[in-house]
């Protein structure tokens, strides 16, 4: 049995009460929390934030190369993107689509319009400047009864640069506004019927907007636009725990009660029971092994004369007398002492029986262990 085995035995047997103790109780809140982990894990309440509806309005849309060139030619398909060319592709077509879903269920009727609006407004910071006048054209409609989960479309087709040349005659007709010029698909829904067993009457609007700029021009598309209304609702469920508890709890009681019950077993067979000599025996064996350093192997010879010497109960003591006296600790490995040279005086510690040295200071043991 090693030495650091040795000194967990002499602690456990010096604190055997306060050991047990601590297992029992480690075990029994073990198996009490296990118990509510596996038998009874209760409940909790959480708070949820729960979609009574959404619905949903966009756009999609696309040009046709009618003006072939050597990067695009005739007949290509430029789709959803931010810019567009005046000149090669000049009508806008695309398609505007709405649907909507409900926990509840319903049957709305959705008369969607479609219109090309023509403008003059202010510029302000805030978005609604004067509108100098205003020019608004059908580019289609569609009425459709939805449930959730089901969506209308309704297709458009604008000549961008024939809208562009229009607004900017009917601003001329004004003598020129001050106003910015504005080219915009508008679609609007008018919603009526039950939703989650409520009425519904309302009309929803999206805005798409055309904005030349020299040989171009620049599609300003929301992207889907959602709407919704969410509810809180408080919720009670079963209690979850992770695997820190439902597995390293059970575990850490058993290992718990199965230590006091090895340890009560342990002492009743006189295995804790640590005898003087023993105990000598681990404090020189731990103090031989943190003083190494300020230890000597050697031999020294008889002297001629007795010297006056000292005997130390412990190899610590020695070590403290060494270094107040600024000299080494010198182990005779041929008689198995400890020598301090000071001086006409010698300070000497004899280790425990059962033990003796070799020069590396290792210890090669008999005996007890």
């Amino acid at each position: 049995m090693n030495g650091r085995t040795r000194r967990l035995q002499i602690a456990i047997g010096d604190n055997y009460a306060l050991a047990v103790g601590i297992l029992v109780v480690l075990a029994v809140s073990g198996g009490y929390l296990t118990y509510v982990t596996h038998a009874d894990p209760g409940t909790v309440t959480e708070t949820r934030e729960r979609s009574e509806w959404q619905s949903t309005g966009q756009f999609s849309h696309q040009a046709t190369v009618v003006n072939g060139t050597t990067a695009l030619p005739e007949g290509a398909v430029l789709r959803n993107r931010t810019t567009y060319f005046r000149s090669i592709t000049p009508e806008l077509n695309g398609s505007f689509s709405y649907g909507y879903t409900a926990s509840g269920g319903g049957n709305v009727s959705a008369e969607t319009t479609v219109s090309l609006l023509l403008r003059s407004v202010e510029s302000a910071e805030n978005g609604n400047g004067n509108v100098y006048w205003a020019v608004e054209r059908s580019l289609g409609n569609r009425t459709a009864s939805l449930a959730p989960g089901e969506e209308t479309a309704v297709p458009f087709s604008v000549n961008v640069s024939a809208a562009t040349g229009e607004a900017e005659r009917i601003d001329a007709e004004f003598g020129g506004t001050p106003g910015e010029l504005q080219t915009v698909v508008v679609a609007r829904t008018e919603l009526s019927g039950t939703r989650n067993g409520r009425p519904v009457d309302v009309t929803r609007s999206y805005r798409l907007g055309i904005q030349p700029d020299g040989s171009v021009y620049r599609v300003d598309d929301p992207g889907p636009v959602t709407e919704s209304d969410n509810r809180s609702e408080r919720v009670t469920a079963t209690a979850e725990y992770g695997w820190p508890r439902t597995v390293g709890v059970p575990l850490l009681a058993l290992l718990c009660g199965g230590g006091a019950v090895g340890l009560v077993v342990a002492r009743r067979r006189g295995q804790l029971s640590i005898d003087d000599h023993e105990r000598e025996l681990v404090a020189y064996r731990a103090d031989r092994e943190e003083f190494d350093d300020w230890i000597t192997t050697g031999r020294v010879p008889e002297p001629s004369e007795a010297p006056s010497t000292v005997d130390v109960h412990s190899l610590e003591g020695l070590v403290d007398i060494a270094i107040d006296t600024e000299n080494r600790v010198i182990e005779d490995t041929t008689r198995d002492i400890y020598l301090v040279l000071a001086g006409d005086r010698w300070y000497r510690y004899d280790p425990p029986r059962g033990t003796s040295r070799t020069r590396t200071g290792d210890s090669s043991e008999t005996g007890d262990d």
